[in-house]
């Protein structure tokens, strides 16, 4: 049979050790053709598109047409009923009575999933979290010590890795980018105020050319990288010993605060 083989160039990669489970039983050599031939690379390419197509362009079902994304497929009602069954009194009647479609229920599980109150709650145990660590820490410790918290309490929280991966799926979903603009004018001025006062318990004072929101959004996108990192891997420390959330928070103080010090161990509450 004609696998119509060829080989990989400089700007088409070798496929033959990326493709592990290609033509298992079969002769090294013909697993190799099969990996580099142009039908795997068609197959694999239309798979990739579908994907795209599927998750990064999904903007919301078509009710009419019955366009939907098939990455809550395994949410089926079926499944949710057969969970339900452990001495809750949920029946598929109730279901129906609620939503007529599997993908109009879908619609409100993405809703419900990117509500704020969650993220409002988690807010305000930071801020007390700071509050309480304030009274005795240096300002170094304090770093450390709530970002410790903060990747930690996200990494252990089920709906915020979920939220991730759809977020990540589905970019173009509504509420997606509802949730996101909402994070900017919602929830990082909440982080902006919380590193206001805590700036201001230890005397020190916004450069000018920046405001709080500023610094919410930088140390926004750092704790993001780490969660990458922590979610797959554990979170990478540096020479220093330090994550790299606290590392990268102590690096930055001294350049966007005015009045911090070089050393933030020496620097405890006014």
């Amino acid at each position: 049979m004609a696998t119509g083989s060829r080989s990989p160039t400089a700007h088409d990669d070798d496929l033959a050790p990326v493709l592990r489970d290609i033509g298992m039983g079969r002769l090294a050599s013909t697993r190799a053709k099969l990996a580099n031939s142009t039908e795997t690379r068609a197959f694999l390419e239309i798979g990739l598109d579908l994907l795209r197509v599927d998750l990064l362009q999904h903007t919301g079902p078509d009710f009419d047409s019955g366009s939907r994304s098939a990455l809550f497929e395994s949410v089926s009602r079926e499944r949710i009923l057969e969970r339900a069954g452990g001495g809750r009194a949920l029946s598929v009647n109730m279901f129906r009575y609620r939503w007529d479609r599997k993908d109009r229920y879908t619609e409100d599980l993405i809703s419900y999933m990117f509500r704020l109150a969650p993220h409002r709650r988690h807010l305000e145990l930071m801020d007390r979290t700071c509050d309480e660590l304030m009274r005795t820490l240096s300002l170094a410790d304090l770093v450390r010590a709530v970002s410790a918290v903060e990747v930690d309490s996200i990494v252990a929280d089920p709906l915020i890795s979920v939220q991730s991966v759809i977020q990540g799926a589905l970019p173009n979903h509504p509420r997606v980018r509802e949730f996101c603009q909402a994070q900017l004018d919602q929830l990082l001025p909440i982080w902006a105020g919380v590193y206001e006062k805590v700036a201001g318990n230890y005397g020190l004072r916004l450069r000018p050319g920046l405001t709080w929101l500023d610094i919410a959004v930088v140390f926004n996108t750092i704790i993001e990288g780490e969660l990458a990192w922590a979610r797959v891997g554990g979170r990478p420390r540096l020479s220093s010993g330090d994550h790299v959330l606290a590392a990268t928070i102590l690096a930055l103080v001294p350049s966007l605060w005015e009045g911090a010090p070089e050393d933030l161990t020496t620097l405890y509450r006014v």
